[in-house]
């Protein structure tokens, strides 16, 4: 059983989850529907991670071998039934919803199986791109459960900049495995180019970061999160201009710890 919950990632599962809460949360109110969003995030998202391992087992052998695949704790046909499994569920759960809800589960749902399946392998920034709509697009789905999405845009803008950083220099972290495999950024064009895009989408989301401070759509509780998260987001600026590829496994393990903290300021600043 623990694999099965090692697989789905529960940590990203966990932070997609609260994503439609703080959405929820911004678009006003949360209502009985937001328990189903959650719930169904949770299941999607996790889904979509196994899915994930199911297609990239190969690479996995190089860059995570301990993966529940890789490591034979789980097959590669009993993974793929449980992301199918997975995706059913979070999507039935999206019908308790509302219509416009329930469309984004499904779109969501397809777009991350495709991207286990064909996205990634492409390679380039659109691979990049297409995780970081799928991170972002959380709040978006809190914001439809509570029937008002306009003011989560702005988080999902800001979220889609900082993963689309994270997820250039997670490619940059698996050069080693993906250079046989995947025309990822770093394949393509070395490890400089890579480091200095991701560090100018960070910069971007250090300056927006202050717009709901400054608007006042969040309280001063807000602040001291993100004061912190943008501490941590230019010490990673400053790693990538200057050794992108020996700083790549620390810098993405930072961006994560502010996403997180970013969070925590935007669900506190909202009450």
């Amino acid at each position: 059983m623990r694999n099965y919950i090692t697989i789905l990632r529960p940590l990203n599962c966990i932070m997609a989850a609260f994503a439609v809460l703080i959405g929820a949360k911004m678009g006003g109110q949360i209502q009985s529907s937001t328990a189903y969003a959650i719930a169904a995030t949770f299941l999607i998202c996790g889904a979509g991670n196994t899915a994930n391992d199911y297609y990239d087992y190969k690479i996995d052998k190089i860059n995570n071998p301990n993966r529940p695949i890789p490591a034979g704790k789980i097959t590669r046909k009993g993974a793929h039934g449980y992301a199918l499994t997975l995706f059913f569920i979070g999507t039935i759960l999206a019908t308790q919803i509302n219509m416009p809800a329930l469309m984004l589960a499904i779109i969501n749902s397809m777009a991350l199986y495709l991207y286990a399946a064909t996205i990634k392998q492409s390679g380039g920034l659109t691979k990049n791109l297409t995780v970081s709509y799928l991170v972002a697009s959380p709040f978006l789905f809190g914001g439809l459960a509570s029937e008002n999405p306009s003011p989560t845009l702005f988080l999902v803008f800001v979220a889609f900049l900082v993963n689309t950083s994270r997820e250039i220099v997670k490619d940059i972290e698996d050069f080693e495995g993906d250079k046989d495999h995947l025309e990822s950024l770093p394949v393509k064009y070395g490890f400089r180019l890579p480091g200095l895009l991701a560090a100018f989408f960070l910069a971007v989301s250090i300056l927006l970061s202050i717009v709901p401070a400054i608007r006042n759509s969040v309280s001063s509780l807000y602040l001291p999160f993100i004061g912190v998260a943008d501490l941590i987001l230019t010490g990673c600026i400053i790693l990538l201009v200057i050794t992108p590829k020996d700083s790549s496994p620390r810098v993405q393990r930072l961006i994560k710890k502010a996403m997180i903290l970013a969070l925590l300021g935007f669900f506190i600043g909202s009450f």
